[in-house]
C-alpha cells in the first residue's frame, strides 16, 4: 500500500517541489553555517583587536603616568637643590613667588608645600587662582592626588601634589571604559559608573580576582594594570560592542535575505536537470517494484503450496491412528461375522465406534481448512490462541516432543490471523524437523510469551554460526530437496516485518535455537 502511495506522489509531480525545496534548504543551511562561522570569527577578531589595543593603551598610560611622576620628582629636586633653600632662609614672599612660578609652569601641579618642623607653608590652585598660606601639616582629602616628597634636610622637605583627575579624563576611551582603584578596592575614578567599591560593580569572586592580579586579562573583556599604588581596570565598551553587534546582525539579516532570494532562484534553475534524472529513476523504481511484487507473489504462492504439503502431511499424521482403529473395527466385524456373533447390539456398537473415528477425521480436516483459510480483512486476535491451534494441528508430530509453555501475559494483535498462524507453524515445524533429524532423545520445545516478545526455543543444539545469517534467505535450506523448499522462514520474515511491522530474529542458546518475534507496540 505504501509503495502505491509513493508512486501516486511521483505521478502528480510532488517530487519536483521536494527536490526544489531540498535544494533551497540545503543552500540556506550552507548560508547559515557560513554566516555563523563568519560571526564567530568576527567576534573572535573583535575580542583580539580589543585586547591588543587595550594592552597598548595601558602601556602608554603607564609610561605617561611614570613620566608625570618623574616630572614631579625632578621639579621637587630642582627646588631642593636650589641655593636659596640651602644658603639662605627664604621669606614667605620669596617662597610664594617661587612656588607660584612652579605651579603655573605645570597644569598638573595643584599644590606646593614647604614643610619645616611640622609647619606647613603652601601655595595651592583654587578656581584657576593661586593662593599661599601657613598652616598645620596639610593632608589632602582628594582621592586622586599624588604627593611627591623630597627631603631638604633633616628638619624640612618639599612636597608637590599632583592632581590625576585631568590625567585620567584625558585618556581616550572609545573602545573601553575605565575604573581606577586604590589598594583596598575603593573606586577613585570611573568614566561610566558611579560606585564606591569594586564589589559594587562585579561579583565577589571577580572583584577578588581583580584586586589579586596585576597586569593581566582576568576575562576576555577585562584587563588590569598597576599605576604606582593605584590599580586601573579596562573594561570593553559595551555600548560600542552592542553597536557592532547590531551592525553585524543587520548585515547577517541582509545577507540571509539576499542569499534566500538567490537560493530560491538558483534552486529552481539548477534543479531542472535533477527532474529528468529523477523521472528516469522513477521509471526504474516502478519496474523494480513490479518485479519484486511478482517475485513476492510467486514466493507467496510457493509458500502456500509448501504449507499445503505440510498440511497434508499433518493430516496424514492425524489420520494414521483413526484409520488404524477403523481397520481393526472392520477386522473384528469380519471375525464376528464368521463366528456368527453379529446381532443388533454388535452392529450398533460397531457403527458408533466407526462414526467416532470418521468424525475425528472430518474434524481434523475442518480444523486444517479453517486454519489455512485466507483472511479477507485484518482482525484482532490473541497470540496464545493461534499457538494453541497450531499445537492442536501438530498433534500427530509432537507426540514424542515435550511442549513447555510459559505464558507470562496475554497479547492481542491486529492483522491477518492466518498469516501469523503460518509463521508459528513454520517455526514449530522447523524445530520438530531438526529435533527428528538430529535424533534428540528428550525432545523439548519451549514456547514463551512475555510483554511484546514471543520466543520458540528447541533443544536441538542450535544453528551453525556460518549459516545463521542465511536461514531467512529465500530458497536456503539444510534439508534434502525433497523435504524442504527454503522459503518458509523467508516468508515468515516477510510476514512479520512487512505485514505486522515487527521483527523476527534468531539466536542460539545453551540448548538450541531461539526464534524471537518482537512485536511492535502499534501492531
Amino acid at each position: 500500500m505504501s509503495e502505491v502511495q509513493d508512486i501516486k506522489l511521483k505521478e502528480n509531480d510532488s517530487y519536483r517541489i521536494n527536490i526544489t525545496l531540498a535544494f533551497i534548504f540545503f543552500a540556506l543551511f550552507i548560508i547559515v553555517i557560513i554566516t555563523s562561522v563568519v560571526m564567530f570569527y568576527w567576534t573572535k577578531l573583535s575580542t583580539e583587536n580589543f585586547q591588543n589595543r587595550v594592552t597598548l593603551e595601558s602601556k602608554n598610560i603607564v609610561s605617561e603616568f611614570n613620566q608625570k611622576l618623574s616630572t614631579a620628582k625632578n621639579s621637587a629636586s630642582g627646588i631642593v637643590n636650589g641655593t636659596f633653600l640651602n644658603e639662605i632662609k627664604p621669606s614667605e614672599q620669596f617662597l610664594a613667588i617661587i612656588f607660584k612660578t612652579f605651579l603655573m609652569s605645570n597644569k598638573d601641579f595643584i599644590k606646593l608645600s614647604y614643610i619645616q618642623n611640622n609647619n606647613n607653608f603652601f601655595c595651592k590652585k583654587y578656581n584657576n587662582n593661586i593662593f599661599c598660606n601657613y598652616g598645620n601639616l596639610y593632608k589632602d582629602k582628594n582621592k586622586l592626588h599624588l604627593n611627591t616628597k623630597i627631603d631638604v634636610n633633616s628638619s624640612s622637605s618639599i612636597q608637590i601634589t599632583t592632581d590625576l583627575s585631568n590625567f585620567f579624563k584625558s585618556i581616550p576611551t572609545d573602545i573601553f571604559n575605565m575604573i581606577v582603584l586604590d589598594e583596598k578596592g575603593k573606586v577613585l575614578y570611573s568614566n561610566f559608573i558611579k560606585a564606591k567599591s569594586i564589589y559594587d560593580i562585579f561579583t565577589h569572586n571577580l572583584a577578588d580576582k581583580i584586586l589579586k592580579e596585576d597586569k593581566k586579562f582576568v576575562t576576555n573583556d577585562i584587563y588590569i594594570d598597576k599605576l604606582n599604588h593605584y590599580k586601573i581596570v579596562f573594561i570593553q565598551n559595551k555600548k560600542l560592542l552592542k553597536k557592532q553587534k547590531i551592525i553585524a546582525r543587520n548585515l547577517a539579516i541582509s545577507m540571509f535575505v539576499l542569499s534566500m532570494i538567490l537560493a530560491v532562484f538558483f534552486g529552481y534553475f539548477f534543479s531542472k536537470p535533477l527532474y529528468k534524472f529523477y523521472d528516469r529513476l522513477n521509471e526504474k523504481v516502478k519496474e523494480e517494484i513490479e518485479k519484486n511484487r511478482e517475485k513476492e507473489q510467486m514466493l507467496m504462492h510457493q509458500s502456500k503450496l509448501a504449507a499445503l504439503g505440510e498440511m497434508l502431511g499433518n493430516i496424514a499424521h492425524q489420520w494414521r491412528h483413526p484409520i488404524t482403529r477403523l481397520s481393526l473395527l472392520i477386522q473384528n466385524f469380519e471375525l464376528a461375522y464368521k463366528m456368527g456373533k453379529i446381532d443388533d447390539k454388535f452392529v450398533d456398537k460397531f457403527k458408533t465406534k466407526a462414526n467416532e473415528q470418521i468424525n475425528y477425521m472430518s474434524n481434523t480436516i475442518d480444523d486444517f481448512t479453517s486454519f489455512f483459510k485466507k483472511d479477507k480483512q485484518k482482525q484482532k486476535f490473541y497470540v496464545e490462541e493461534v499457538i494453541e491451534d497450531a499445537l492442536k494441528l501438530l498433534e500427530g508430530r509432537i507426540k514424542n516432543v515435550k511442549i513447555i509453555k510459559e505464558y507470562e501475559t496475554t497479547i492481542m494483535i491486529n492483522g491477518y490471523k492466518t498469516e501469523f498462524s503460518q509463521v508459528i507453524l513454520n517455526i514449530l515445524n522447523n524445530a520438530i524437523d531438526v529435533l527428528n533429524e538430529r535424533k534428540i532423545e528428550n525432545k523439548k520445545i519451549w514456547i514463551k510469551i512475555k510483554s511484546n516478545l514471543i520466543e520458540i526455543e528447541d533443544n536441538a543444539g542450535g544453528i551453525a554460526e556460518d549459516i545463521k545469517e542465511k536461514i531467512f534467505e529465500p530458497y536456503f535450506t539444510t534439508k534434502f530437496q525433497s523435504q524442504g523448499t527454503g522459503i518458509g522462514l523467508y516468508m515468515s520474515k516477510i510476514i512479520i516485518t512487512k505485514h505486522f511491522n515487527s521483527k523476527l530474529e534468531v539466536e542460539n542458546s545453551k540448548f538450541g535455537a531461539i526464534f524471537k518475534i518482537i512485536l511492535n507496540n502499534n501492531s
